[in-house]
């Protein structure tokens, strides 16, 4: 992390494309039709595998800047800036990557991590959910988006795990 951090090009060059690698990944998830029809508005999450990979190799503070322009620069491109989509992808991403900031600093593992920070996000959205919908029914919903949650961390922290070691070993270690 030091040594990213040190050489400010470089830093705000890895920075600038996480950044573009996370609305792009947002954004082809959200225009795609949801391969989990079973499950309203299910998605694997895959962008917030780019705020994954930025706690642990640029810090929680780079994350939470890649999350939240992530999220307002894709919402304003679909037009959906300040409507429900948006707020629950800023809150959710905003408290998942806390609590995946707090954890990376623990012995968790970064799948275990990953799969915390997709349930959280998941639990975020239903709390906003049912504070717009004004009504506890919708909390039924919660056991299919703990386990959904747990898929889509599983295989977000999979792959993020093979990412972080890649990009440890190609820049010779600490970063």
């Amino acid at each position: 992390m030091k040594r990213i951090k040190e050489d400010k090009v470089v830093y705000i060059t890895i920075l600038g494309l996480m950044i573009s690698l996370a609305c792009v990944l947002y954004y082809f998830e959200s225009i795609f039709i949801s391969p989990f029809l079973f499950l309203p508005g299910g998605k694997i999450g895959i962008a917030n595998l780019v705020s994954l990979v930025a706690i642990y190799t640029l810090g929680i503070k780079e994350a939470l800047i890649i999350t939240v322009l992530r999220v307002i620069i894709v919402n304003i491109i679909m037009g959906r800036f300040l409507d429900i989509s948006f707020y629950l992808g800023f809150f959710g991403g905003l408290v998942s990557n806390l609590f995946m900031g707090f954890f990376s600093k623990t012995s968790v593992s970064v799948i275990n991590n990953s799969i915390i920070g997709a349930i959280i996000h998941n639990m975020t959205q239903l709390f906003i959910v049912a504070f717009f919908v004004f009504h506890k029914g919708i909390l039924y919903y919660a056991p299919f988006l703990i386990i959904f949650g747990f898929l889509a961390g599983l295989f977000n922290g999979i792959v993020g795990g093979y990412l972080i070691k890649y990009i440890k070993n190609y820049l010779g270690g600490d970063l």
